[in-house]
């Protein structure tokens, strides 16, 4: 199993952090010119720098799921509802599922004005349930061509482990899959896979442009050996999700440390009352910068001792980089984060 070091090597960055705001249950982030975007179950909200909170925008009838701005449109995925479109040449849009195609949206990038690639995370589960499709081995995931001119949904590729992000480049997607813990090119329309990147030491989840012309990477959370040893224990992994409430599985989360019910590893102990940050640890924060090419250069960090966890959406808008910890029930301001980055 790999081990955070070279580019992954660990500080405390994202734990040091400035606050932009508190938002319970933040999810996904996205920039549409200098508005900042954010969403909290079923609701849409904008965040609006040395405000006084998140500003609400409007209401959906299912939990907001995955979200992708181009120009003044803004793509929502909605969990087990499909796609709808909020202003733009499609305001007003709605593109209901198909079957089990676009039930289970978990990330979403614009191809053109009228075309989206949509991450259809499993068949059978819904948009937050990763943790569950790991334990279970879901790799039920596909990618999904949506063209909203002329309203037709069509399957690029299937058979994906959680795809949980996804950019465009020019004949492309790049994808991250989560439970394979690698990075995919998908070109179109044929929907042929190269991967980029192999071996990630955590649990990769949403994708977004960086200003450099790279890609910025979040993690759910990082790989550790003891969940290893149980993906491969059949017998003891399907009594554990049968029997046990999730919160309490022996699987990666995006917070740890609220209950003494969580199970933990002999390291996660405190000593003297102190946790050590090189602890094993279910929950973790961790954003990655890529270059073009999609190879790491460097990474934030927020360690086991640190509260910054679950790092689901990150973006730039106005010369900083946001970072959504679900763990902490914060959006995080990075001002200049190449800097910040090389120090």
């Amino acid at each position: 199993m790999p081990v955070l070091d070279g580019p992954f090597l660990p500080n405390q960055k994202l734990e040091l952090a400035p606050v932009l705001c508190e938002v319970d249950e933040v999810d996904n982030l996205v920039a549409l010119g200098a508005d900042l975007f954010a969403s909290r179950g079923s609701e849409l909200l904008r965040l609006r720098p040395a405000s006084s909170g998140p500003e609400r925008v409007t209401g959906f009838d299912a939990p907001i799921s995955a979200m992708a701005g181009l120009g003044e449109a803004l793509a929502i995925g909605l969990d087990r509802e499909g796609i709808v479109v909020r202003n733009g040449r499609f305001d007003g849009k709605v593109v209901k599922p198909r079957g089990d195609v676009l039930q289970c949206p978990t990330a979403i990038a614009w191809l053109d004005e009228s075309t989206l690639a949509v991450c259809n995370g499993s068949k059978r589960l819904g948009a937050f349930d990763w943790r569950r499709a790991l334990m279970t081995h879901d790799n039920s995931g596909s990618i999904v061509l949506v063209d909203l001119a002329k309203d037709k949904v069509s399957i690029l590729t299937t058979g994906l482990g959680w795809p949980a992000g996804v950019v465009a480049t020019a004949g492309r997607v790049i994808v991250s899959e989560c439970l394979r813990h690698r990075i995919l090119a998908v070109t179109f329309p044929d929907g042929k896979s190269l991967e980029l990147i192999a071996g990630l030491p955590g649990y990769p989840a949403r994708l977004t442009r960086s200003a450099a012309g790279g890609v910025w990477l979040c993690f759910y959370s990082v790989r550790n050996q003891l969940v290893e040893f149980i993906l491969r224990e059949d017998e003891y992994r399907t009594r554990m999700v049968n029997e046990l409430p999730e919160e309490h599985w022996m699987a990666p989360s995006l917070r740890s440390g609220h209950s003494f019910k969580e199970p933990m590893q002999g390291s996660q102990l405190k000593q003297m009352g102190i946790l050590k940050p090189y602890s094993v640890t279910r929950s973790y924060g961790l954003v990655a910068c890529c270059d073009a090419n999609m190879t790491p250069i460097g990474s934030f960090h927020s360690r086991a001792d640190g509260t910054r966890h679950g790092v689901v959406a990150a973006v730039e808008c106005g010369g900083a980089l946001y970072v959504a910890s679900r763990g902490s029930n914060a959006v995080l301001e990075i001002r200049d984060p190449m800097a910040v980055l090389s120090e």
